[in-house]
């Protein structure tokens, strides 16, 4: 009978086990009305939107020309605030730069915000064609705001430079409390099988090069949870797998965190209803783990954690290599360097 108990217990455990699993961003987009500016002859249109992706937001711009005539020298400028990390783009060709800082100007008062700046051309845009440009920003801390704009000039059939412009997307993300809940751990598989239920993934490699003490680095992501006063649902050492559960006191959601140590890799699920939340915490939930590795010694500065999306398709990299080897994505097939 005990023998029996423990089988039953054990595939139990098997199936609340998500990271052996393909661990490709599964996030459905969630769908704003998209803004859209047409210019003064009705045929050059931009539609734009940002929406949430997985554990990243999504910017996409469509360009698209309605006329009889192709358009020429096309340059696209969009602006975003310094607080994105920009993952990667398609296409992947632009000019990534470096702008003065500038406040939004809604308070004299307010500090200035770094801006970035990629810049892509194009020769043409064909009669009746369009243009799709996303980029994947990751955000790097949630203390400030910014805004999101996009600049187009091209030359139209009558050899006039023409420019258009979108109109200012504000950026600021969503607060949040977390309260302590508790939730039997055999509900854990159905909250995250709810149709409704939005899942995000956070995987980091450590970049140093003496050996993990694994029961020591499980113990502290543990601690980074309960810091943000998550309740601990179940944690199986043996595996370095833990599960916490909360409620946002702001939005009234619950959320669901998964944590796993494999090696020199860090990975954590977020679950919940508002994809929103899920990029917000998440985002905490490194910049505090990063905090906390400066000030206990572990490494020397945040350049030190790598995040392990594949830069070509964004899809989590199956492991960390050693510094210097390369990694094939899973999904894509590319082989990448991580850790130079």
């Amino acid at each position: 009978m005990e023998r029996r108990n423990n089988d039953k217990n054990q595939k139990e455990t098997h199936e609340l086990i998500l990271f052996n699993e393909d661990t490709e961003t599964k996030s459905k987009l969630f769908e704003p009305e998209p803004l859209e500016y047409i210019d003064q002859e009705d045929k050059i249109n931009m539609v734009y939107k940002l929406v949430p992706f997985g554990g990243n937001y999504l910017y996409s711009l469509l360009i698209t020309n309605q006329s009889t005539d192709p358009i020429t020298k096309v340059k696209i400028r969009i602006n975003f605030p310094g607080f994105f990390k920009l993952c990667r783009s398609t296409p992947p060709t632009l000019i990534l730069e470096s702008l003065e800082s500038g406040g939004d100007g809604s308070n004299n008062n307010q500090k200035e915000i770094e801006q970035q700046q990629i810049v892509m051309k194009f020769e043409s845009l064909e009669k009746n064609s369009n243009k799709q440009i996303n980029l994947y920003l990751c955000p790097l801390f949630l203390e400030e705001k910014g805004t999101i704009r996009s600049f187009i000039t091209f030359v139209n059939n009558a050899d006039f430079i023409r420019a258009i412009d979108t109109d200012t997307i504000p950026i600021q993300f969503d607060p949040f409390s977390i309260e302590k809940k508790i939730i039997p751990s055999s509900e854990i598989k159905q909250f995250l099988e709810k149709p409704w239920i939005k899942k995000a993934i956070k995987s980091i490699g450590i970049g140093i090069d003496s050996q993990l003490d694994e029961k020591y680095y499980f113990e502290y992501i543990n601690e980074v949870l309960e810091t943000l006063n998550f309740q601990l649902i179940m944690n199986i050492q043996s595996k370095k797998i833990s599960w916490f559960f909360g409620t946002d006191l702001v939005s009234g959601n619950d959320v669901l965190i998964i944590c796993q140590l494999s090696g020199h890799k860090i990975e954590w699920l977020a679950a919940s209803s508002n994809p929103h939340l899920l990029i917000s915490l998440l985002t905490k939930i490194i910049t505090v783990f990063e905090r906390e590795m400066i000030l206990r010694g572990h490494i020397e500065s945040k350049e030190q954690i790598y995040t392990l999306e594949c830069r070509y398709c964004g899809n989590t990299l199956t492991y960390f290599p050693p510094k210097g080897e390369s990694i094939k994505c899973n999904k894509c097939n590319y082989e990448q360097i991580v850790w130079n």
